[in-house]
């Protein structure tokens, strides 16, 4: 299938003698595994096997009339220079009624799908194959089992990795505004990831690092939009019920104002 146009996968069954077949085994099928045999799939099971949701659905956000992309004034969490002294993180929780309050579609065409209640932007419609509930969870209160220097056990929400396969990749990119207090600031942006059993317990947590600012002279009081992308890997059972959110790190006082976060799903 190299160099194949979606185009020719359109062409499903070659009725003009340029698509092409495309087997595949279904694994839910158990007489197709007991029989070696293979079924043909079509063009949206090729095409949307991988998905993805995006949301502006952060506790703290407080512009949420400005929509999914919105963020007035200088308001924002305050990362001291007290966690920085400390070597804290800084979790981002969500918020369910803030999620409905900036996931609003903002186009016409297509008709946008308005029920956008427990999922994000596009409202599920996008979703990964295996995944019949949210990309997302907004309400939920997981991490009192959480370890994270600097933590705070009433964050809310996580990634939502349940319905999906060992072997899936998943990639987040975190949108926010920082506005840093003290000149020559590094800071750190990455996913916070726990692990956790069948019982929900917390069995391993870490930070997956995705990558790392540095703001020199002439930057302090000045906002500036930063677009991180971490990612991860579905390896166990545990991975498929992990909890986790965006994160920052930094060695200075540093205000942040959490805009936005696209989940991806690779199959």
């Amino acid at each position: 299938m190299a160099n194949t146009k979606i185009s020719q996968l359109s062409n499903i069954g070659n009725t003009t003698g340029d698509g092409v077949f495309v087997p595949v085994v279904d694994t839910l099928d158990t007489t197709q595994s007991a029989s070696g045999t293979t079924k043909k799939a079509d063009l949206e099971s090729v095409v949307n096997a991988s998905g993805y949701e995006f949301t502006g659905g952060f506790a703290a956000k407080t512009d949420q009339g400005g929509g999914v992309y919105g963020y007035a004034g200088n308001a924002g969490v305050q990362y001291t220079s007290a966690n920085a002294a400390a070597g804290n993180y800084e979790r981002f929780g969500l918020d369910g009624t803030v999620q409905v309050a900036t996931d609003a579609p903002y186009w016409t065409i297509p008709t946008p799908n308005t029920a956008v209640t427990g999922f994000g932007l596009f409202a599920g419609d996008h979703l990964p194959a295996g995944k019949d509930t949210t990309l997302i969870d907004f309400t939920s209160t997981p991490w009192a089992g959480s370890t994270m220097s600097g933590n705070d056990v009433a964050d809310a929400g996580s990634i939502a990795l349940d319905g999906l396969k060992v072997g899936d990749y998943v990639q987040v990119r975190f949108d926010y505004n920082i506005i840093p207090q003290v000149q020559n600031t590094v800071v750190d942006t990455g996913l916070w990831w726990a692990n956790r059993n069948a019982s929900n317990v917390i069995t391993g947590e870490f930070f997956l690092q995705g990558g790392t600012t540095f703001f020199g002279q002439g930057t302090v009081g000045v906002s500036r939009l930063q677009r991180v992308t971490m990612s991860g890997f579905i390896a166990s059972q545990e991975d498929i019920n992990a909890i986790a959110l965006p994160a920052i790190k930094a060695d200075n006082q540093v205000i942040i104002q959490p805009l936005t976060m696209l989940v991806s799903i690779t199959k």
